[in-house]
């Protein structure tokens, strides 16, 4: 099949399958092009649904065009059609290949004429022939549609498709029926789209009215037979025998649901003028209907919600919300719907709050939008929901932020709080360490605690994207004997970021209802986390070491020293009497030493200055961890007759193991001092020689090898000392591997040393390769091997010296 297109300038012809579209416009890439000035870039689309049927949408807001006089955004239509864009007319048509089409007569030329002389003579109109049948007007559409506007003799401010033949008589206007006479609207309608659903039925029905009509007006002619004068034509209106106010209401609906839109504006028009407020809706209905939109439309519809039709009220929210309404975001569009929303129209609360949200016609008003969306969604209008959702979530996120104050933990709190806050209760722009502290500091100071809801919360919106949010609350706190109740009110601003809503700013006031035992056991405030217990001095020192015991956990994964340092030191000042500190100033300067040991520094060495400061108040371990700064000159300047000093006072003080062998090793190294390996002795070997700690045993066995160079017997008890603790530390295994080289009896002890020496090498002893390279060279203990002695000397050159550990990385 073909589609044929004839109009002023010939026939063409274009290729159209079943479910294929054409676009037609200006565009020289459209398949069928049109050079008006009407006409745009990209008009109108067809689209071939069926066997002779198109769809015609348009493929532009802007484009207008009419499809046998009717004008429409969409229309569906069978073959043969007439389409219209401005003044340029277009016959379409399908036909096989090479076929001939019919001339089709115009689509608005009457058959029958239902004014002028044939129809008042009653003389029957001539059968046309049957070749020049064609469809009827709704055989051609395959939907209603708004008939086309022409010009006419205006009446009443409604255009009339044609000229009224002869003038009405005038007589007095019939009177106005009673409102009881009027039926319920809902009912009427129903039964009008009843009497439309029958086509034969209804066109008997409008033969009727008209032929009823024009017998009526040629009687009263000749009776009458006078001129009326303007007044009186102005006054005029169509009295129609034996039909009641409910009949003409029927038929002017029934007209208007056809498609007749304009035949029922004419038939209830005298009746609106004359201020029927049912006919006044109607008229409003039909010039919507005829129109696609009206200005008049609405006022007619606000008259008629005036005159208390209720029905009139939804028509006027959806004629005010009509896409072709130009003045849909004016102030007057918003007062209509503010008038039908007072007088309770559900319709009218969504578009009010849209126009609240976006300030069109009215001022800007979030507060009004959401107090509009509210009412929207009590009525069901789902889209008040999503609007709503914004509302909802940031109400859930405050009540959920609140009754995380129960909680044991804090890990959840930045599932609550944003991470870049700009206020959490007094602190400006916080960081997450100190949203962190503050969370911990109340459920330290308040081990039980219950926070519930205390009504409904009040929104305070400032956007859709950022709410502020008040929500009041009750409390009970208790620490022992303690208990705090009371009441207060949560301030929160809350704002959407990528994984959903968080509290920004926070800030709270409480006030107090009950202080058990006694008020003085309390240090009141009006904030939740400044009220505390006023605590004894005993409560205090039990305080402070919960406080340090706290900081203390997790230290192993943070290595942040500080937290810890600053309040033992704190707690060291306050009760300088006290112990209960001691022991973690010396755990935590043991755990700063181990991880300088390793690392050779710290992440802070301004670390060091609190470490002196600890060593000043007699803390055993902050004197030998500030010693070792002395010795390697880290933190401080580099001072070892200091730092030998510091040893010595760390031993005398507390007598302690650790303190010991480090005095010890520095005087057998000579560091701070001369070598003084007599002193050294005496602090070691009397101690350490049957020592299972490594370092202790790896002391003393340098001391005895010093002996047994002297005296050969000390040879069993220095490999004795070493070989406890050489599994333990690979230098040790070392020792003892060249005292059984050097000093063993027999082949086999001089391999047991040999392979010793070996698994040292291996642990990455460095003076072990060197001797295990020598070993390969002179094959002492082994079989020559100059390969295996090469290797192993060039690894020597190139392996890092094991590094030092500390006293406290071994266990007993």
């Amino acid at each position: 099949m073909v589609l044929t297109l004839r109009s002023a300038d010939g026939l063409h012809e274009l290729a159209c399958e079943l479910g294929s579209s054409i676009d037609l416009g200006s565009a020289l890439e459209c398949e069928i092009v049109l050079d008006g000035g009407a006409t745009l870039p990209r008009h109108c689309v067809l689209c071939r649904t069926g066997e002779r049927r198109f769809q015609i949408s348009r493929a532009v807001p802007e484009a207008r065009f009419t499809v046998n006089g009717v004008t429409a955004p969409e229309i569906e239509v069978e073959t043969p059609f007439q389409f219209g864009i401005g003044d340029e007319v277009i016959m379409f048509d399908l036909a096989a290949e090479g076929e001939l089409l019919p001339e089709l007569p115009a689509w608005d030329e009457p058959e029958t004429p239902l004014f002028g002389a044939a129809a008042s003579s009653g003389a029957a109109p001539e059968e046309p022939p049957q070749a020049a049948h064609r469809p009827s007007r709704r055989d051609y559409l395959m939907q209603p549609t708004a008939l086309r506007q022409r010009v006419g003799e205006r009446l009443g401010g409604v255009l009339l498709d044609v000229p009224l033949v002869a003038p009405l008589a005038a007589e007095e206007p019939a009177p106005s029926p009673p409102s009881a006479a009027i039926p319920d609207i809902k009912k009427t309608e129903a039964a009008a789209e009843r009497e439309a659903s029958f086509p034969l039925r209804f066109a008997f029905l409008v033969l009727g009215v008209l032929l009823t009509a024009a017998v009526f007006l040629w009687r009263h002619d000749v009776q009458q037979g006078a001129q009326m004068d303007e007044r009186e034509a102005g006054q005029t209106v169509f009295l129609m025998p034996g039909f009641v106010p409910e009949r003409v209401l029927q038929s002017a609906m029934s007209l208007r649901l056809a498609g007749a839109a304009m035949l029922s504006a004419h038939l209830v028009m005298p009746l609106a003028e004359s201020g029927e407020t049912w006919a006044t809706h109607e008229l409003a209905l039909a010039l919507l209907a005829s129109r696609g939109f009206s200005g008049e439309a609405v006022f007619l519809l606000r008259q008629a919600a005036e005159g208390g039709m209720r029905t009139a009220l939804t028509d006027l929210a959806d004629a005010v919300e009509n896409p072709l309404n130009m003045a849909r975001y004016g102030a007057e569009s918003f007062q209509h719907l503010e008038f039908a929303a007072r007088l309770g129209e559900s319709a009218a609360w969504m578009p009010l709050g849209e126009r609240f949200e976006q300030g069109l016609g009215v001022e800007k008003n979030l507060q009004r939008a959401l107090e509009a969306y509210d009412k929207a969604q009590e009525a069901g209008d789902r889209r008040a929901a999503a609007k709503l959702a914004a509302k909802r979530e940031a109400l859930e996120r405050v009540a959920a932020f609140l009754r995380s104050w129960n909680e044991v933990s804090v890990a959840s709190l930045l599932d609550h709080v944003s991470s870049t806050s700009e206020r959490y209760f007094g602190q400006e722009k916080p960081p997450i360490e100190s949203l962190l502290r503050s969370e911990e500091q109340l459920r330290l100071l308040w081990p039980l605690r219950r926070v519930s809801l205390g009504g409904e919360a009040v929104v305070s919106p400032r956007s859709f994207e950022r709410m502020e949010v008040t929500q009041s609350f009750q409390f009970e706190l208790q620490r022992g004997e303690r208990i705090a109740r009371g009441r207060g009110v949560l301030m929160c601003e809350v704002a959407r970021e990528e994984a959903g809503w968080r509290v920004v700013s926070a800030q709270d006031e409480i006030a107090l209802k009950e202080l058990l035992p006694a008020a003085d056991q309390f240090v009141t405030a009006s904030s939740l986390r400044a009220l505390k217990p006023a605590f004894s001095r005993v409560e205090q020192a039990e305080e402070a070491r919960l406080e340090i015991l706290e900081k203390m956990l997790g230290i192993e994964q943070t290595q942040d020293f500080k937290p810890p340092l600053l309040l033992i030191l704190g707690a060291a000042s306050a009760f300088p009497q006290e112990v209960f500190w001691r022991p973690f100033a010396d755990k935590l300067c043991d755990r700063m030493a181990r991880e300088f040991f390793m690392k050779g520094r710290w992440l802070d060495v301004a670390w060091s200055a609190p470490v002196r400061q600890l060593a000043e108040t007699g803390s055993v371990s902050a004197m030998l961890l500030e010693g070792h700064l002395r010795m390697a000159g880290y933190g401080f300047s580099q001072d070892e007759k200091r730092g030998l000093t510091l040893y010595q006072q760390a031993f005398e003080v507390g007598k302690r193991r650790d303190a010991r062998f480090y005095f010890a090793e520095a005087l057998f190294q000579g560091n701070g001092t001369a070598q003084d390996l007599p002193k050294a002795g005496a602090l070691a070997l009397s101690f350490m020689t049957r020592s299972k700690h490594p370092l202790e045993a790896y002391l003393a066995a340098h001391l005895l090898w010093r002996k047994a160079e002297i005296d050969p017997s000390f040879w069993q008890d220095v490999h004795d000392t070493l070989s406890r603790v050489a599994e333990k530390h690979p230098p040790a295994k070392h020792l003892a591997g060249m005292v059984l080289l050097n000093h063993g009896h027999t082949t086999r002890e001089r391999k047991t040393g040999f392979m010793a020496l070996k698994a040292a090498a291996e642990a990455g002893v460095l003076e072990a390769m060197k001797n295990l390279s020598k070993c390969y060279q002179d094959g002492v203990g082994c079989e020559k091997d100059f390969q295996a002695a090469t290797l192993w000397k060039q690894k020597a050159a190139v392996t890092v010296p094991l590094r030092r550990r500390h006293y406290t990385e071994f266990e007993e």
